[in-house]
């Protein structure tokens, strides 16, 4: 899919998660609009806690964030940013993301996304309320009635992430289905007390019950790729506590409530 639909009422299922103001990319309604590149970057998202991940995504994203699961019923993974409040400690006072850390694929796509129909189809998504959506653009949307070639390149990335999605659901529905998920709780005991506190209740693999499923099942994640992803996300939970430390350089309070992720 390699242009916007060229209709603007065509009605496409289901909402997506940090765009307020979601609409199908036509020419007829957003020809004269475009980006703002210098609108900071990731500022809509300074008050975030979590976001969205591809399973694809876990070998970077394990090295910075806690990734954990949505829930019990229906899991999907994401990568956590932000513990105790609403605060996302990667985005500094500017709207940049911290330079060393892995940026989740679900946010370099923002402001676009591909949007699924009926037969399959497929269409460009913008969200119109976008901080960077800009009727003085400096990288507009369009060139004669087609995709830019900046704004190309940057709805084929939102497709290579798409593309992820299935085996990402396969993931996270396979560790369901085994009854590998259960509610976990992260802990700190804060200087001079003894109490532990906890910073975070969260829903991951319950390696016990990993560790009792029988060989044909273990052989059988090994061989699709489960099992790295597994392990990479069991990696990733020793990440909790650097949230901590980050909040601490920040100069932030550690001993906020902690609400369930």
């Amino acid at each position: 899919m390699n242009q916007p639909h060229s209709t603007a009422n065509e009605d496409f299922e289901g909402a997506l998660y940090l765009y307020n103001q979601p609409q199908l990319l036509t020419v007829e309604e957003h020809g004269s609009l475009g980006l703002d590149t210098s609108a900071p970057t990731f500022d809509f998202v300074r008050s975030i806690r979590a976001v969205p991940l591809a399973a694809a995504e876990l070998p970077s994203a394990q090295k910075f964030y806690p990734v954990i699961f949505s829930d019990l019923e229906q899991p999907a993974l994401v990568a956590v940013v932000g513990v105790l409040d609403d605060r996302n400690l990667f985005v500094d006072d500017d709207g940049n993301w911290d330079s060393v850390a892995y940026v989740p694929s679900y946010l370099r796509c923002y402001p676009f996304a591909l949007a699924s129909g009926s037969n399959d189809q497929h269409a460009v998504v913008i969200d119109r309320a976008g901080p960077m959506v800009s009727e003085s653009p400096d990288q507009p949307f369009f060139d004669s009635g087609k995709l830019a070639p900046a704004i190309q390149a940057r709805v084929e990335f939102c497709a290579q992430y798409a593309a992820h999605q299935p085996a990402t659901q396969a993931f996270c529905d396979r560790l369901a289905e085994l009854g590998l998920l259960s509610g976990q709780q992260a802990t700190f005991t804060p200087e001079g007390e003894s109490e532990a506190r906890t910073i975070a209740s969260y829903i991951a693999v319950d390696f016990d019950r990993l560790r009792k499923l029988d060989s044909s099942t273990m052989e059988k994640l090994f061989k699709d790729g489960m099992l790295a992803a597994i392990f990479a996300h069991q990696f990733s939970l020793e990440n909790w506590f650097r949230l901590l430390e980050r909040r601490q350089r920040l100069g932030l309070d550690l001993t906020t409530d902690a609400a369930a992720e």
